[in-house]
This record gives structure tokens, sequence and C-alpha cells, in this order.
């Protein structure tokens, strides 16, 4: 093995973790078909794992991360009515906005779309990132920490194709018209639970039974 790449140990495995995401619509989707496909042509054979197009995701924030080892159904017991409070109000003042994707890169375990990151959009995500940072208890292993937008699109066991991965065009749309907030029970999102969905730029009560 080469390039200090490694099987990602999480993979397909059960998992918990709760956080607020933003599902790749069906444009995005059918988007991403021809870039998993230059993707899976430049690493076979690598033991490759595409993530399903129908499972794609931005993660914006991990609430009680999936690396993480503590209780993490009670400290979202004990969190989850401020962190859906705070999310209903960002959302309701926020219309509906267009992450953009121009570039690809290999990390340890992942090939990863990464998104401009100079964008009103872009300062939207940040934004909340930073307040949830600021309004949550720390989880007992840290609060998450974050150096990019990305949306995972593969992982992997052994590759040597960083430089060839980082040099396939890719120019992804992502509207940002509704978050979630997610419980996973199977890594990456492979399987979850949809406890709240809020979209962007439209008003809502506090539903407290909704995060359940």
């Amino acid at each position: 093995m080469s390039g200090g790449f490694s099987l990602d140990p999480f993979w397909q495995q059960p998992a918990r973790s709760y956080g607020v995401a933003a599902l790749a619509p069906a444009g995005t989707q059918g988007a991403l078909q021809p870039v998993l496909a230059q993707i899976a042509a430049t690493a076979m054979p690598c033991g490759l794992r595409l993530v399903p197009s129908s499972h794609q995701h931005l993660s914006i924030y991990a609430v009680a991360p999936v690396r993480q080892n503590f209780d993490k159904d009670a400290y979202w017991a004990a969190n989850a009515a401020k962190v859906e409070t705070e999310l209903r109000a960002w959302a309701a003042t926020l219309p509906p906005v267009m992450l953009r994707f121009s570039g690809l890169r290999a990390t340890p375990t992942a090939v990863i779309a990464v998104a401009d990151d100079s964008s009103e959009a872009a300062e939207a995500v940040w934004g909340l990132r930073r307040h949830l940072a600021a309004i949550l208890p720390p989880s007992p292993d840290g609060a998450p920490r974050y150096d990019l937008i990305h949306i995972t699109l593969a992982r992997y066991a052994a590759p040597d194709f960083a430089a060839r991965i980082a040099a396939l065009p890719v120019d992804l749309e992502f509207p940002l018209q509704q978050v979630v907030l997610l419980r996973e029970t199977r890594y990456p999102a492979l399987e979850f639970d949809i406890l709240a969905t809020l979209p962007l730029g439209v008003p809502s009560p506090v539903s407290p039974e909704s995060v359940a």
C-alpha cells in the first residue's frame, strides 16, 4: 500500500450519529453520475467503494459525530430541542442558496468534492457551523472541527491516485433548499432516519416531537 491511504473501518458498519445535513436533490444526484464514473475509471482496481448517489449528502454539522465513542442517544436527547430551535431560526431567515463544487480531492480514506469557499452560500454554512459550535455543550470527545465543505463520493482500501483524482474536471451545483436532522444507523449515511426537515426561507413553528 502506498501514499498513506487506508481502508475506512467504518464503511458499511452499524453506526450511531446525529447531525445536520442536506441531502443531494435529484438533479445533483444525476449530475454526480458521470463524476462517479470518472472516479471509478481512474481508481480501479483499488478496492473502490462508491457512495450510492441516492445517499449523497452534504454534512453540515455533526452534533454527535460517528467516530466519537460516548452515549450519543443521551447527548442528543439533552440537546435536540435546542438544535432544532436554533436550526429553524437560521433556516427561516436564509433564502435557498446554491453551492458550487469545482474540485475533487483524495483524503486518506475518501474521494470528496470540495465546495468553492468564497460564495455567500458557503458562508451561510460556515455561519451555521460557528453558531452551533458556540451554543452546544461540547460532547465528551470534543466539538467537531471543519476545514472545508464537501460531499463524500467514494471510499477505498489502498489507491495511489490522489494526483489523478485532483485533475478530474468537476462542475457541480448543489441547491441548498432545505436541511435535515439525521440519525445515522449505517455508515456513511447508507441507512438513516430523518428526524426533521427544515426548508430554507420558510418560517415554521417549533415542533419538539419531530426530533424524538
